[in-house]
């Protein structure tokens, strides 16, 4: 027999029980909290469930109480279940929740009922199998379910496959080579241990995944209705613009050194910055103006004012954004460029005053940022300068 000892096994389960509780967190937090459903509380509900055990395992063993050990060893065979469970109710299907807390209260009743009776072992493989049964069941599900089948989700399958073979693999070795002492604790905590290790690491890629890749998705596609709908919007005031000869104007503005920013700051701050230049835009150019911002760190504002008005509403707007309170979320106080384009010199055709308005901006920020530029012939000369250079 395998001589294992106390000292691997003990730091085996705080890294497990680290795992778990780290694990939990991004559950929680990332799938949970952000999307709530019963798929990510599936998930968040069996995380929980195998933080709480393991951290019973690991006190239960340094405090010799066996029998906690055993109960604690067993709930976290539910977990599995579990997990099969959320990703049904992700596809649609049934998602039989009960199945978690029914092997979890399974394999604690056999365990603490077999006792010390010398079958702890074989009785341990058992319920090991039946855990693991939901493991293969999942990975079984994803191969059938091809029109939902997600590569973030592939290291899971491969290892959920892996986790039923070790099961049967073990329960295969203990009939060949029955355990001489009934307890074989080397390797039936260890082995599983370390497996569960790699699953739950699976597990928690494959949750955060979907649920980060789902809510950029979800982002992408506000923005694109946004936008779509700022065009439409934008394209008809033009059209009863034309008709009265109404001046109008075209503002795109935008943080300087977006990259920069980006990579100092993080996409988070990046994010809150961008949020509080377009509550600046807003206030500044008023409602009567239709804004959007189509992506971090840029916002468009059709503005309906003669020149004389909006050269002001500039200057406005970009000092209140070189005031903008950042303070602990940026390394640096953002500033921001502009780019003007009018009707009286582009016309009220829309991608028109949209494309000159970024040029111009892109000239503002490559002259030191923290400026407007409008639309006239230096802008349009660099741009037919970088097009013959390409």
């Amino acid at each position: 027999m395998i001589e294992i000892s106390p000292e691997a096994v003990h730091i085996l389960g705080i890294a497990q029980a680290s795992l778990t509780a780290l694990a939990t967190m991004v559950a929680v937090g990332v799938a949970f909290l952000a999307k709530p459903s019963r798929a990510t509380l599936y998930w968040s509900c069996a995380f929980a469930l195998g933080m709480v055990a393991t951290f019973g395992v690991v006190a239960a063993g340094i405090n010799d109480a066996e029998t906690i050990r055993r109960i604690c060893l067993d709930a976290l065979l539910g977990a599995p279940a579990l997990l099969w469970s959320g990703f049904r109710a992700l596809w649609g299907l049934r998602p039989y929740v009960w199945a978690g807390p029914a092997v979890s209260v399974f394999a604690a009743v056999i365990l603490v009922a077999v006792g010390d009776s010398g079958l702890f072992a074989t009785a341990y493989r058992a319920v090991l199998i039946v855990s693991a049964s939901f493991a293969v069941l999942f990975f079984v599900h994803w191969l059938r379910l091809a029109d939902r089948r997600d590569p973030v989700v592939l290291p899971f399958a491969v290892l959920s496959l892996a986790f039923g073979v070790l099961a049967v693999a073990t329960a295969i070795a203990n009939l060949v080579s029955p355990p001489e002492s009934g307890d074989d604790l080397g390797l039936i905590r260890v082995t599983p241990s370390a497996g569960m290790l790699l699953y739950i690491c699976s597990a928690v890629i494959a949750v955060a995944g979907l649920s980060i890749r789902d809510r950029m998705q979800r982002r992408d596609t506000a923005s694109a209705e946004h936008w779509a709908s700022f065009q439409a919007d934008a394209a008809a005031r033009l059209t009863d613009a034309r008709r009265s000869r109404e001046p109008m104007s075209m503002i795109y503005l935008r943080l300087d050194d977006l990259s920069e920013l980006r990579q100092a700051a993080g996409s988070t701050a990046l994010s809150l910055a961008s949020d509080e230049l377009g509550r600046v835009v807003q206030s500044v150019f008023s409602a009567e103006s239709t804004i959007c911002s189509p992506q971090v760190g840029t916002v468009f504002a059709l503005v309906a004012r003669p020149d004389p008005g909006v050269r002001d509403l500039l200057r406005v707007c970009l000092e209140q954004v070189s005031q903008m309170d950042v303070a602990g979320r940026m390394p640096v106080q953002p500033s921001a460029s502009a780019g003007w384009a009018t009707t009286s010199t582009v016309g009220y055709d829309l991608s028109a005053l949209i494309y000159l308005s970024r040029e111009a901006a892109e000239f503002a920020d490559d002259n030191g940022g923290d400026r407007w530029e409008r639309v006239s012939a230096t802008v349009v000369d660099r741009m037919l300068n970088q097009a013959l250079r390409s």
